[in-house]
């Protein structure tokens, strides 16, 4: 899945973020009075901008080893530099894209709260791999909210795929089921799974969600199974605790970040790799199919600094 000037889409994506943040560092890199003074402004810059407290004390201990008397005329372009690869260092065992098996089932179940794009990621993966010539069958297993069902249809109907039909009020894990079914069937390389963020009932949540990963394994055991949670960039440090709660009932295996054009906070990237140790696979900026992009970790600092 190579994307074309991935570099220009996330300046663009980050447009807020890298004002925020690169302006920010430029006038302390250039104008601290002294290395503790220096030190402490940075920690506060980073915290703010939503690295996190672990990821920003990892980059602040880096840089105390510095001696700063050595930089004094070039600090900028320096302490810039040395940032990037601080920044790329831990963000650099994150997996660049899940991987599609040629010869079986992949399934991709979409997780997230409401309103987090769930479903609007589920479009643009499907409009990607239609792209790829790949087999795609789009699940509508968020059955507690009608419009989230007609959401996806309209997306399947856009992007030229099909979508099994449910009602509201159907029982998810069931609907799951029979998607598969239809999917193994009828040899299809991909299912995508549109899963609830929030339930208008006394159910759990997590719970129901558990029920459909079981579902999964126990009538495609032998498929490619990707849990991809969306977050919704502008929450902040808010993102962290949804990732861990999804993360201990389901075992996420990615993270699609979306709104990341609307935040000038984009040091949630960093918070949630070093923090929870799962991989950012995908960065979604704009409301385009085509706006959903490989997450690549020297890009993404360069646009966010540069």
């Amino acid at each position: 899945m190579n994307i074309k000037n991935t570099l220009l889409q996330f300046k663009e994506g980050l447009h807020k973020s890298r004002i925020e943040l690169a302006n920010k560092l430029g006038f302390l890199f250039s104008n601290s009075q002294n290395k503790s003074d220096f030190l402490e402004k940075l920690e506060e810059l980073l915290i703010l901008s939503d690295l996190g407290t672990s990821a920003t004390a990892e980059i602040v201990a880096e840089f105390k080893q510095i001696n700063f008397k050595e930089y004094k005329d070039n600090n900028f372009s320096f302490f810039k530099e040395k940032l990037k690869h601080i920044l790329i260092n831990l963000l650099n065992s994150t997996a660049l894209d899940f991987k599609i098996n040629e010869d079986g089932l992949n399934i991709i179940m979409l997780v997230g709260v409401n309103g987090s794009g769930k479903t609007s990621v589920a479009g643009k993966i499907a409009y990607r791999l239609k792209n790829m010539n790949k087999d795609i069958l789009l699940i509508p297993a968020d059955t507690f909210r009608a419009a989230a069902i007609q959401q996806l249809k309209i997306l399947a109907d856009k992007v030229g795929v099909e979508m099994i039909n449910t009602k509201e009020g159907a029982d998810p894990a069931s609907v799951v089921y029979d998607g598969i079914s239809n999917a193994r069937v009828r040899k299809r390389n991909v299912v995508i799974i549109d899963t609830a963020g929030r339930l208008h009932t006394k159910i759990n949540l997590m719970k129901e969600l558990e029920k459909i990963k079981r579902v999964i394994l126990k009538e495609a055991n032998n498929s490619s199974l990707e849990i991809i949670q969306t977050i919704d960039a502008t929450m902040g440090q808010n993102a962290i605790a949804q990732a861990e709660s999804f993360h201990k009932s389901l075992g996420v295996t990615g993270i699609a970040l979306t709104k990341m054009d609307g935040t000038a906070k984009g040091g949630i990237v960093i918070a949630i790799k070093k923090d929870l140790d799962i991989p950012v696979k995908l960065i979604s900026c704009g409301e385009k199919l085509t706006n959903l992009y490989n997450f690549e970790a020297d890009k993404f600092v360069e646009a966010l600094l540069d």
